[in-house]
């Protein structure tokens, strides 16, 4: 797509909510991560300073409404800056502590939790779910639709173990396929904002199946049912045991499925493209008010975070599961966590070239192919956006982590989405060595 022109006149005022370590720190009660110059790290100070410009620039051209970004090398913050606004109308500038919606990026959060119970004994991963959640004791499989105008359905021959659900090869779906038949139909579930997460996961388990279980690769409701699956074994509120073991203890104080009213101020507005190419608030009908308390958590997307809370998120992941002493997994789970679990080109064929040479671990896509992968990358790499534009990056290998937040709807968008491809190409630009390679925080 071609950049456009647009009305508002915002160059001096984004240029002066742009900041980045490598320029002037934008103030912040504490850094995420210890510091350090990019030259201690072998990173490249004037790519850094690219990076910063391209997404100033992006911001005046209204690709998004702003960005904030975050960027560690060895366990060190060398990068951090912010362009734009969280909210036009207001001429609210996006800060470092700015709160996103960050969708699927909560499904990573959910999976560690299931690990957390796999690690002290609750089950095991090939275990159906149906032990502990008995409504998916019957799965059935969608064949066709009937003359009733009806989905037709047969008994799966295997249960949904926990793996299928972790590795998003259970045969569930999502609301958003409205172009198959069976689609259509997980197009009239309705899941309502005050349902109780135990409704929710009820409603999911009567829907048909598009395939056998183990047997396909489908994104889907899976990290809900996970997140109930979390709350039955533990014998906690889902929401609580993430906070209480994961978030608490990582220092992610900014990361939560409700926001306070004294929060909600710092919340990023989120955006749709009209065709003109101007921004308006989106309407999404899943856009959920994170200031209500009485909202489901959704294991698969309902986390609000800042940038410096999942950068610690994702650096726990990259030492191997632990973080300033906080141990959250063993570096043995977070290898089984990383390992690719689905066939070559699973992922590829359900989300379109833009995901060539991704494989899917527990809960996180997994780069095995980066020579023919549209961005730049590395094999081993683990990442997993979220739908309103919000990507992070683990790469063992050149020792990087580093988070990227925006609050775009892709409704709007009618050619591809660059955002990550773009954050991915300059990252990579500025390592200045691999040798001797780097594998993370020990």
């Amino acid at each position: 797509m071609t950049l456009r022109a647009h009305r508002w006149v915002l160059v001096a005022a984004l240029g002066a909510f742009t900041a980045s370590v490598v320029a002037a720190p934008m103030p912040r009660e504490s850094p995420p991560l210890p510091r350090a110059t990019p030259r201690a790290v072998g990173l490249s100070r004037a790519r850094l300073q690219r990076l910063n410009e391209f997404f100033r620039i992006q911001a005046e051209r209204h690709r998004a409404a702003g960005y904030v970004w975050m960027v560690a090398r060895d366990g060190k913050l060398v990068d951090e800056g912010a362009s734009g606004y969280r909210n036009l109308a207001n001429h609210v500038p996006m800060t470092l502590d700015t709160r996103f919606r960050i969708a699927s990026m909560t499904k990573p959060i959910t999976t560690v939790a299931v690990l957390k119970l796999y690690e002290r004994g609750d089950f095991q991963l090939d275990d159906p779910v149906a032990k502990f959640l008995p409504e998916f004791a019957h799965p059935r499989v969608f064949v066709r639709m009937g003359p009733d105008g009806q989905p037709v359905t047969v008994p799966a021959r295997d249960p949904i173990t926990i793996r299928d659900l972790l590795t998003q090869q259970s045969g569930l779906g999502y609301v958003f396929d409205d172009t198959t038949a069976l689609g259509k139909v997980y197009g009239t579930l309705h899941l309502t904002p005050h349902d109780s997460l135990a409704t929710v996961v009820d409603k999911i388990a009567a829907m048909p199946l598009y395939f056998e279980p183990g047997q396909g690769w489908r994104y889907s409701f899976a990290d809900d049912v996970l997140g109930r699956l979390v709350e039955v074994v533990s014998g906690m509120p889902f929401a609580r045991f993430v906070h209480q073991e994961i978030l608490a203890p990582l220092g992610m104080n900014s990361t939560g499925f409700h926001l306070s009213a004294a929060d909600a101020p710092r919340l990023a507005t989120l955006y749709r493209r009209q065709p003109d190419g101007d921004l308006v608030p989106s309407h999404s009908p899943w856009l959920i008010d994170p200031t209500d308390p009485r909202v489901w958590p959704s294991g698969g997307g309902g986390l609000v975070s800042t940038a410096g809370d999942y950068l610690r998120f994702a650096q726990m992941l990259a030492n191997g599961g632990s973080l300033d002493g906080h141990e959250i997994l063993s570096p043995v789970t977070v290898a089984l966590m990383t390992h690719n679990e689905v066939p070559p080109g699973a992922v590829a064929n359900y989300f379109g070239p833009d995901s060539t040479g991704l494989g899917y671990g527990l809960g996180v896509a997994v780069e095995l192919d980066a020579a023919h992968a549209p961005q730049a990358e590395l094999n081993g790499d683990i990442s997993w956006g979220g739908v309103w534009d919000t990507h992070w990056l683990v790469s063992p290998r050149a020792g990087l982590v580093a988070v990227l937040m925006t609050q775009l709807d892709p409704s709007g968008d009618t050619g591809p989405r660059r955002t990550a491809g773009d954050f991915h190409d300059l990252l990579f630009a500025t390592v200045r060595r691999l040798d001797p390679p780097h594998a993370g925080v020990r």
